[in-house]
């Protein structure tokens, strides 16, 4: 995963010293060496890839800015080490209210759920307690079921999720 935009496949051959484009979605990626907390910053494949060659990025758009997106893509049909850009499905998007500490890893549990980890948002200390609220996404581990969809939602929360159902706070969240 290079912050970039890009996913690369690095073959395993030592002799080989030359890589493969899997995805370029750079120019939707917003990336600064300054601000070098944004960028393309997870990646996970679906339990299933092999059969449905679906994936999962999180990376920060250039439009708007400081807006972490969470995305399912997939491989190409013509080309098996190679994505389809046009793909991309938004499950989902959140605003940040600064440039840094944006979190990144995305990976499946043994559940078959797909983890998030979103940062408190930036600047430094968590100005805005982000890490303490359960009204935000920021600072938080979210799960979420990408194998179906609930009303207007691109996925699905599971049941179990701790904050299914309580008042003054986003079902999305782990912990």
């Amino acid at each position: 995963v290079s912050e970039y935009g890009q996913l690369l496949i690095i073959p395993t051959d030592q002799e080989t010293e030359e890589t493969k484009i899997f995805l370029d979605i750079e120019a939707k990626v917003d990336y600064e060496d300054k601000e070098n907390e944004e960028g393309l910053l997870g990646l996970a494949f679906h339990p299933k890839y092999k059969e449905n060659g679906q994936f999962f990025i999180h990376y920060t758009a250039k439009e708007p800015p400081h807006t972490a997106v969470i995305s399912r893509m997939r491989v190409s049909k013509n080309d098996p080490i190679q994505a389809d850009p046009a793909s991309e499905e938004v499950l989902l998007t959140y605003k940040h209210p600064f440039w840094n500490r944006k979190g990144g890893n995305l990976l499946f549990g043994p559940d078959g759920y797909l983890y998030i980890v979103f940062g408190d948002g930036g600047s430094a200390n968590d100005p805005h307690s982000n890490g303490q609220n359960l009204n935000t996404l920021l600072g938080k581990v979210l799960r979420i079921d990408i194998d179906r969809k609930e009303g207007s939602k691109a996925y699905a929360i599971p049941k179990d999720n701790p904050f299914v159902g309580k008042a003054g706070a986003l079902p999305e969240i782990r912990n």
